[in-house]
């Protein structure tokens, strides 16, 4: 589970009983997942892309915060400390120390280059995707210098001979609370679902508004239930959304213009650690002057624990699964006690 704002929930006590299994449905999931936990390459790529939308500047003795609050410092070594959501900032002499060194053609979203100079001499670059692998041409994202600071760039991998390539974490997929970077898993988009207390967040929820592309506003909902016919935790995340008030999308003139949608995100946790994160692209049909409710929903086997789910979203400006800014996280589903 992500970290999230801290809110003052009323706790939603039910006791549902599904076939043999007593579950337990208790408040919100509100404990912050740790740094330097697992994380997804989607989410790692969402936090740079937040300091290169808002052009942090390069300077090593200085800092800025990731898009909850916590402070990194703003060099190349600070920087992959903020994507890859470790506790405090490291370097490029101590990276390595949380990461797994692997060949550059197996290079995947979220993975870095590092070369660990003498004194201040080293560097290091976050990979994005390959523009072109077979060329060796990839896009990066790096707090460059005090020339160029927060950048994002096409390399070649022959600019970066002196350089090794590393996956954060050890990589072997145990789910345990090592840190460890993990692909999404397709999610299934929906509009059949339930927003029940017992299963969802329904109180307090936080709006965010998405100005200067649409003016929209709109609102998260987190939930999941348990399924004693097949023995999974089913979980979804659903986006309400509607017209900004007093603003162009809301009037006639807009009415059926549309706007690219959102990428949901939800994290299906057995405490305060993700088990699985799924992903739905709504977009490319969606009404900037109407309003509307869309859900991500994916399913996986129950084990024993405090199951909950809670997420993030992001704006996908293009259609293209890129988003303008970084991760919007939302409030943890009701817990249930498997």
């Amino acid at each position: 589970m992500k970290s999230t704002p801290k809110r003052s929930l009323l706790a939603l006590l039910a006791a549902v009983t599904m076939g043999t299994t007593m579950l337990v449905a208790a408040g919100p999931a509100g404990a912050a997942e740790p740094r330097g936990t697992r994380i997804s390459r989607a989410e790692i790529i969402s936090r740079a892309q937040d300091w290169w939308q808002r052009q942090i500047p390069y300077n090593q003795l200085d800092d800025a915060t990731d898009v909850e609050g916590v402070h990194y410092r703003t060099d190349c070594s600070g920087f992959i400390s903020m994507a890859w959501r470790l506790p405090t900032s490291r370097t490029t002499d101590t990276l390595d120390d949380i990461s797994t060194e692997i060949a550059k053609s197996d290079l995947q979203p979220g993975d870095i280059m590092m070369w660990d100079g003498s004194g201040n001499d080293g560097h290091a670059v976050l990979f994005q995707k390959w523009e072109d692998k077979s060329a060796g041409t990839f896009w990066l994202y790096e707090e460059a210098s005090t020339n160029d600071d927060m950048n994002h760039r096409v390399g070649k991998l022959g600019d970066f001979t002196h350089m090794k390539a590393y996956k954060y974490g050890d990589g072997d997929g145990d789910f345990d609370p090592k840190n460890e970077s993990f692909a999404e898993v397709d999610g299934t988009e929906t509009t059949t679902f339930s927003t029940s207390s017992t299963y969802c967040n329904t109180s307090d929820l936080p709006l965010f508004r998405l100005t200067g592309f649409r003016n929209v506003e709109a609102r998260i909902f987190s939930c999941a239930r348990y399924e004693a016919s097949d023995d999974t935790v089913r979980g979804w995340m659903a986006v309400q959304w509607w017209p900004y008030a007093g603003t162009d999308d809301d009037s006639s003139v807009t009415v059926g213009a549309k706007f690219d949608g959102f990428g949901l995100h939800p994290q299906l946790q057995i405490g305060t650690i993700t088990q699985r994160e799924a992903v739905c692209w709504l977009g490319g049909d969606i009404n900037a002057a109407a309003n509307g409710l869309r859900a991500c929903y994916y399913a996986m086997p129950a084990k024993p624990g405090a199951w909950s789910l809670d997420g993030w979203v992001n704006w996908d400006e293009n259609n293209d699964g890129e988003p303008p800014f970084g991760p919007r996280y939302t409030y943890g589903s009701p817990i249930i006690n498997r």
